[in-house]
């Protein structure tokens, strides 16, 4: 059987993109100049006030992911991330090595609660051991580590590490280093949650909207995500939405319900 753990950490969903400013070539930009250039050069600031204006994001990939020791086609997936209200939805359906699709898997975090459900929004089933994991991922796209840069405020870092711009980011009991490359654009993303480490990896950065819904928002089309060293995911993101789309995640009542009934840790 598969484990929640093992599907949970394999699946992220991840965000970068194209213009930008150079890095200057000696030492470190100030943490508020960092943090511009790499809002501005993935398309999070929007309209004349240069705002971020990235509250929801989708994407819809094909790939591979490993699971509990085992490779799988990924004949579906889609992400949906809401940064305004933390939560996440991860949609992976998924081929066996006789090439038969093997049923659904939806997981969900939103707040400090996690859940499985049977279709998007129905059929919950607790799974809140898996929230702090989960809810990290929201953290480690590009779009996700510049809010929380933003929103660590002093506590956030800027150094320079084998000529790259680096931040380094508390969130909660994790860890974040993101590396930035000579565009603005975060190309890598070490995560340290325990004495696990998580490193997300992203390249290829494109407008990937559909033709009728282009934003001038960059999203990488290849995105690695390995575990202490073993790669778990490896997405080639197809399709994405950019445009705030509806995305929630209510905490169904069952799963506060067994949150609450859950022993103190």
């Amino acid at each position: 059987m598969t484990s929640k753990r093992g599907l949970a950490v394999a699946a992220l969903a991840l965000l970068a993109g194209g213009r930008a400013l150079v890095l200057e070539a000696q030492g470190a930009l100030p943490i508020d100049k960092v943090l511009y250039n790499a809002a501005d050069a993935i398309g999070m600031l929007r309209e004349v006030e240069e705002e971020d204006g990235i509250a929801r994001v989708e994407l819809w990939a094909t790939g591979t992911m490993n699971v509990d020791g085992q490779n799988f086609k990924l004949t579906k997936f889609r992400l949906s991330i809401n940064y305004d209200e933390p939560g996440i939805r991860i949609d992976v359906t998924r081929s066996g090595a006789d090439g038969k699709e093997l049923p659904r898997e939806i997981h969900v975090a939103a707040r400090t609660f996690a859940w499985i459900e049977e279709t998007p929004g129905t059929g919950a089933t607790p799974a809140n051991e898996m929230a702090e994991e989960c809810l990290l991922q929201i953290w480690t796209t590009p779009f996700g580590v510049i809010k929380a840069a933003h929103a660590a405020g002093a506590k956030t870092a800027v150094g320079v590490e084998g000529g790259a711009t680096v931040l380094t980011i508390p969130v909660g009991r994790a860890t974040m280093k993101a590396r930035l490359n000579a565009k603005n654009l975060i190309d890598r993303v070490e995560t340290r949650l325990g004495g696990v480490v998580i490193e997300t990896t992203y390249s290829d950065y494109r407008e990937l909207n559909d033709a009728d819904y282009k934003a001038d928002v960059f999203w990488p089309k290849r995105i690695t995500q390995k575990r202490d060293g073993i790669t778990v995911v490896d997405l080639t993101v197809t399709r994405t939405n950019t445009y705030n789309p509806y995305v929630v995640m209510p905490v169904p009542e069952n799963v506060r319900k067994a949150a609450a009934a859950a022993p103190a840790s």
